[in-house]
């Protein structure tokens, strides 16, 4: 995480990254950085981009043009020296299902060169770290999916990379398991670890993330931390109306445009609004004029997901096609 007031090294640095498919640009102009210890969430919508992103980075795919460096190195130049650096941990995992949990962590071990005691001690740490001791001669086949995911990811750390690249890791677990998972992720970064992760779970960035960025159709649209792209939103976007009386939600939003969306819940207006003030002002008007009296009203502070839906909204008009 931060240090004090000083500036933090960077782990990853990406500047004016291209990529295209024949005609398609995938990847347009792409620009951020991730300090190191950080935990940074690299958003957006299927097909904007993110896992050409993340191939070009782990140095699996030749970029189009720009620069792209992990720790320092040029990855197209040096790609031995990031690929022994980094882990990696997609939504498929790529343990062996046969071998033992124990076994699998140490023939990761081993193609990354660790000795046999190396190994031995490093093992044993990851699988009590994570929980999985009890586990260690249980076939990784026959693990929950939570466990899977556990084991997947101590095994992208056995030898100890600088930078972790997490791509959804909590896609279908439940609660308990997902939140445990989160738990594990701070604690590596915690440790020193850089996190790169993507997910389309809005409130797991947001409570994880340092920063993040918002990628759409190939473009970077918003970055920073998450109050920084938080505060893109520029106010409160739900409102908790009661009122006395009976009003009909099309005719609400009929007569305050400041209101996109109202929904009743037990007795309770949620109202999406693009701006609180105006909204509120039309909403006191149309109460009046209606003879309606307004009760209650309770605002809610914007959200990650408040800020990326605006975001999206406000690209899709000017961007067009679509991308990998």
């Amino acid at each position: 995480m931060r240090d004090g007031g000083h500036a933090p090294q960077v782990s990853v640095r990406v500047a004016a990254l291209r990529k295209s498919y024949g005609a398609l640009a995938a990847l347009d102009g792409v620009s951020f950085e991730v300090a190191s210890g950080s935990i940074f969430a690299y958003l957006g919508p299927n097909g904007a981009g993110k896992t050409t992103t993340i191939n070009i980075l782990c140095g699996l795919l030749e970029r189009g043009g720009g620069e792209v460096a992990v720790l320092g190195r040029d990855v197209a130049a040096d790609p031995v020296f990031v690929k022994s650096r980094i882990g990696v941990v997609t939504e498929t995992s790529n343990l062996y299902p046969e071998l033992r949990c124990r076994r699998n962590l140490d023939y990761i071990g081993e193609l990354y060169g660790l000795s046999s005691a190396e190994r031995a001690t490093r093992v044993g740490e990851l699988l009590e770290a994570f929980g999985l001791s009890e586990k260690a001669e249980a076939r990784f086949g026959t693990l929950s999916r939570g466990m899977k995911r556990r084991l997947a990811l101590a095994a992208a750390l056995v030898h100890q990379p600088q930078v972790l690249f997490l791509d959804e890791p909590t896609t279908g677990l439940d609660v308990p398991s997902a939140r445990a998972l989160r738990q594990l992720i701070r604690r590596i970064a915690r440790d020193g670890t850089t996190v790169f992760l993507t997910t389309h779970n809005l409130f797991e960035a947001e409570d994880l993330a340092d920063d993040v960025a918002v990628l759409v159709r190939g473009r970077i649209v918003a970055s920073g931390t998450v109050d920084d792209v938080k505060r893109r939103v520029g106010g409160a976007r739900s409102v908790a109306v009661r009122l006395a009386g009976e009003i009909r939600g099309d005719a609400l939003c009929s007569a305050c445009p400041a209101i996109r969306a109202a929904d009743l819940q037990e007795g309770t207006w949620r109202l999406d609004v693009t701006d609180f003030h105006e909204a509120l002002g039309q909403l006191v008007s149309f109460c009046r004029d209606a003879g309606v009296r307004i009760e209650e009203v309770e605002t809610r502070a914007p959200t990650l997901e408040d800020a990326f839906v605006s975001l999206l909204a406000d690209a899709e008009p000017r961007e067009e096609g679509a991308r990998r």
